[in-house]
């Protein structure tokens, strides 16, 4: 995507997630045209390894046993998944039929109800359809807790802007 894209698309996806209960058509075609098509993949993961490095302990002369704490790392891996854009405030991807919105600094949430929306449309025309809103639950078994989300109708579709 070059610049130009770039920043008419931030426009598009600021109207497009901002409050209210419908969404421009209008806007969301010309997402659906600015987002290029990233190949449809039937399994990916995303991972995060985080740990800290190694640990050093002595003696400092006047001060005693000292130690030093290595420096935390993180490691992000991904098998498989989309490409994804980072445009403005947000991290898009476009496979067949959607596309993903997600706040750039969604990660740093424990809850991420809200911090992400799908806008799916049909396929073959590029009709959009709705835009639907990420929403948190929780599944607790005995002693550990799952969290997944699932995404939850939002949006209707509404002609041309207001």
């Amino acid at each position: 995507m070059d610049s130009d894209g770039r920043l008419e698309a931030n426009a598009v996806l600021d109207r497009l997630v901002a409050e209210g209960t419908t969404f421009c058509r209008d806007d969301a075609r010309r997402l659906i045209e600015l987002i290029p098509v990233a190949p449809n993949s039937r399994f990916s993961f995303r991972g995060k390894i985080s740990g800290r490095g190694p640990h050093l302990k002595g003696h400092a002369a006047g001060v005693g046993e000292v130690r030093l704490k290595g420096e935390e790392y993180e490691k992000h891996f991904a098998l498989n998944t989309p490409t994804s854009h980072r445009i403005g405030g947000y991290v898009v991807t476009h496979t067949p039929g959607q596309i993903a919105i997600e706040l750039m600094w969604s990660d740093t949430k424990i809850d991420q109800t809200g911090q992400s929306c799908l806008l799916t449309y049909d396929i073959n025309t590029s009709e959009p359809d709705a835009m639907l809103l990420a929403k948190q639950a929780t599944l607790t078994l005995l002693f550990m807790s799952f969290s997944y989300v699932s995404y939850i109708p939002w949006k209707a579709g509404v002609p041309s802007r207001p």
